[in-house]
Formats: structure tokens, C-alpha cells, sequence
């Protein structure tokens, strides 16, 4: 199985999770200016999450967790700063960078891994 493969057999894991977690999917996979977000969703109290999700072949939870380094949040925040241009609707809402790792069967789920930058 290729990366590709990998990273959407963990996209379609990751909304089976968050949709039994009362989650709305609001996007998948937007891509504006090179940017891309896995997933787009509402969660239960209104918060709009930018999830980012990491398919985990080899290696640990925390190495995948680990994997998101600086540098691809700021890129994800431009991510995000595109589509609140391109749908302004949710600009008002409480908002926060979210990661889910998928590992076989097991998912875990980090909430706010940009400790708040996107928190209004």
C-alpha cells in the first residue's frame, strides 16, 4: 500500500471517529494555495476544528503526534486563513487546530495542538 492509500484509508477512519463523537464534516481535504485540511468539522459545542490526521504505518502514536512540527502548523494556519477568506460564514465562530492519529484500529484524538493560536 502506498502513502496515498495509507493517508486515506486514515482520512475515512478519522470521520467514522469524529462522526460517532458527534462531530459535523463541514470539508475534506480543502486545498487553496497549495495549502491543504484534511478535515473541516463543527464539534459538538459549536467549535470549528481544523483536524489534521496522520495515518501511522510505522512508528509510535508520539512519533506520528510528534511529526507535526512547527513549521506545518504555521503552513496549516495560511491553510486555515484561506478558507475563512474563501467561506467568511465561519469567521465568527470559536476555532482550534486540531490532530487525529490513526494507528490500525486505534484513533487518538489532540485537541488544540497550536496551544490557542487559533482560538478566537
Amino acid at each position: 500500500m502506498n502513502t496515498k492509500e495509507t493517508g486515506n484509508i486514515g482520512e475515512q477512519k478519522a470521520v467514522q471517529y469524529l462522526l460517532k463523537n458527534e462531530f459535523k464534516i463541514i470539508f475534506k481535504n480543502f486545498r487553496k494555495h497549495g495549502f491543504e485540511i484534511d478535515i473541516v468539522a463543527l464539534d459538538k459545542n459549536d467549535v470549528l476544528r481544523f483536524i489534521e490526521v496522520k495515518a501511522v504505518v510505522d512508528g509510535s502514536l508520539e512519533d506520528a503526534a510528534f511529526s507535526i512540527e512547527n513549521r506545518n502548523i504555521y503552513r496549516y494556519i495560511n491553510g486555515v486563513d484561506a478558507f475563512l477568506v474563501e467561506y467568511p460564514l465561519y469567521r465568527d465562530r470559536s476555532m482550534a487546530m486540531d490532530a487525529v492519529i490513526v494507528q490500525d484500529d486505534l484513533i487518538t484524538y489532540y485537541e488544540n495542538i497550536t496551544g490557542g493560536l487559533l482560538i478566537t
